[in-house]
């Protein structure tokens, strides 16, 4: 699908009533057509004048509501603030906390903010797990947060290498897409993970660490680090860069993460990075992905 690129200057123009919410969000749902029929795949539909969100297919008569099987379906919010709070999630690579969006849309509640951001990370997330890394990859595990307050949990990362010929004929390597998932770093971990994320064949560099060292259906390099951070730096130079990362943008837009929570925050930032290359586009692809998901329940509030 082509995604529409929109600019941060243009996104107000383009997207400023409920009206162009709605429309926008009919596209989304169904490649960027206005009405495609869910049940019969009919393109014909009437547009109900009271019920502004409902669109009758002309084929079968099924009534189609734009929120129905989104994660918007059980929100009382207006689409065009859930829109502006996605944009504000995308706009740049810090992310936005709940606080500051609960000021920028003029929120009623912190909770209500807290909830929109951890809808929209896990439709990003889900997004995401569809995407498999191939060629060669890096593996490692980090651990987040701090373990005397009892507020840490581990993760596993894994980066795709890329290699390109810049442009005086050198050849380079540079990261491609990432996968994040917070879980111990155990061999049935690891290879459930590397399962999941990897396509058979893929050449995995990794550590010593004995739970990555005997994967399956993968190919496997390792060298044993013995805490010699030049040789990480060296063996491993992608994912411990994004590891850092990840790290240095928990601290400084969020302070504290709760561990229950933390995939969610990871994903949030992995999406971004896996489309760091097209930033015009980041709104439409984030929309499509909470326009796509089912609607998802946050049940606890975490402080």
């Amino acid at each position: 699908m082509n995604y529409e690129r929109l600019k941060y200057k243009d996104f107000f123009w383009e997207i400023h009533t409920e009206g162009k919410a709605r429309q926008w969000l009919w596209k989304a749902r169904f490649s960027g057509k206005d009405f495609e029929c869910p049940h019969c795949g009919g393109l014909d539909y009437w547009q109900h004048r009271m019920r502004i969100e409902i669109k009758e297919c002309r084929v079968c008569k099924r009534e189609i509501r734009v929120r129905a099987g989104t994660i918007f379906e059980h929100s009382k919010l207006p689409l065009l603030t859930w829109f502006r709070a996605i944009h504000l999630v995308m706009q740049g690579t810090r992310g936005i906390s709940a606080m500051e969006l609960q000021r920028q849309l003029g929120l009623g509640s912190y909770r209500t903010a807290w909830t929109m951001l951890h809808k929209i990370r896990r439709c990003l997330w889900r997004r995401d797990t569809q995407y498999q890394l191939k060629g060669i990859c890096e593996l490692d595990g980090a651990y987040f947060g701090r373990k005397k307050s009892g507020n840490q949990a581990s993760a596993l990362i894994a980066v795709e290498s890329r290699t390109y010929t810049d442009k005086k004929g050198r050849e380079k390597t540079k990261a491609g897409f990432a996968h994040v998932r917070v879980c111990g770093e155990t061999t049935i971990f690891a290879r459930q993970f590397v399962k999941d994320v990897m396509k058979p064949g893929t050449w995995v560099n990794t550590d010593g660490d004995p739970a990555l060292k005997y994967l399956k259906d993968v190919e496997v390099d390792y060298q044993v680090m013995k805490g010699r951070s030049e040789v990480a730096d060296h063996w491993l130079p992608l994912v411990h860069r994004l590891i850092s990362n990840l790290k240095a943008w928990l601290l400084g837009t969020y302070h504290s993460v709760h561990a229950k929570y933390l995939e969610n925050y990871l994903a949030e930032y992995t999406y971004r990075f896996n489309r760091r290359h097209d930033l015009d586009g980041l709104f439409h692809r984030a929309l499509r992905a909470c326009a796509l998901a089912p609607p998802i329940r946050i049940p606890v509030l975490c402080a």
